[in-house]
């Protein structure tokens, strides 16, 4: 299984496109309203439950009960306050969620537990597919690797980290008072998933966004594919999926 990650809003989405392309479905669904997706169900699911176990990015400091009660709370106040109040008390909710600058460390003490609950099911799931792309696999992609699944090289998407958050917060992915948050845990995200790669020597692509878009032949060259793929059907396939008015950032 080769896998599509990054912190989010680097790139990945577009890559997953190019797989499907050239015939290598990742699975999932597009998503028109944020230009992402392909986030196949049961990979998204799992890396969830693993990452908040490891109180990692799904479940912040405080529990990830509480992180959803704020959000709810948030919500219910838009809705049902008055126009002039609601979203003021909604802001508040949010920024006791983010009032911290600091990111959402690992738990390593929880490890080996994940790995012995999950361990099987992530070797059964890493023969199912060829490709799989899903940001969260920066987080728990030490689990995976040490249940023994099937990884056979890892595809890391990157972009300044201003930018993905900017990215994210334009896209409604994310309120604007996540941002010192959201940058401290995607940087975190970044050194987990090159640690693990390195602990275990799967060999990786580290991409550049939106770069890797300006020199396809480069990424032919560079992209590993489950199967061998002429240039030509490289190129037909890039040029299908490439857009380039929906890069909006470009530092």
């Amino acid at each position: 299984m080769i896998v599509i990650t990054g912190p989010g809003r680097s790139g990945t989405s577009f890559l997953a496109l190019l797989y499907r392309e050239l015939g290598f479905d990742p699975g999932g669904t597009w998503m028109a309203q944020t230009n992402a997706g392909l986030e196949a169900g049961q990979y998204a699911r799992i890396n969830t439950e693993m990452a908040s176990e490891l109180g990692t990015v799904v479940a912040p400091r405080g529990g990830a009960r509480s992180f959803r009660s704020l959000e709810r709370l948030g919500r219910a106040s838009e809705r049902r306050l008055p126009p002039g109040i609601g979203p003021r008390v909604s802001s508040a909710l949010r920024g006791v969620r983010y009032r911290r600058n600091t990111l959402d460390l690992m738990d390593w003490t929880k490890l080996d537990g994940v790995v012995a609950r999950y361990g099987e099911r992530l070797k059964s799931l890493s023969q199912e597919t060829e490709v799989v792309k899903d940001p969260r696999f920066c987080w728990t992609l030490q689990a995976w690797l040490a249940g023994g699944a099937s990884i056979s090289a890892v595809v890391l998407a990157l972009r300044p980290l201003d930018a993905m958050v900017e990215s994210r917060v334009r896209a409604g992915m994310i309120p604007e008072e996540s941002g010192i948050w959201a940058k401290n845990s995607f940087a975190y995200g970044i050194g987990l998933v090159m640690a693990a790669v390195s602990e275990y020597r799967v060999p990786m692509t580290v991409l550049r966004f939106p770069d890797f878009l300006n020199d396809p032949e480069d990424l032919h060259r560079r992209l590993p594919l489950p199967e061998e793929r002429s240039w030509d059907e490289f190129h037909d396939a890039f040029v299908t999926v490439h857009d380039a008015s929906l890069v909006h950032d470009r530092r």
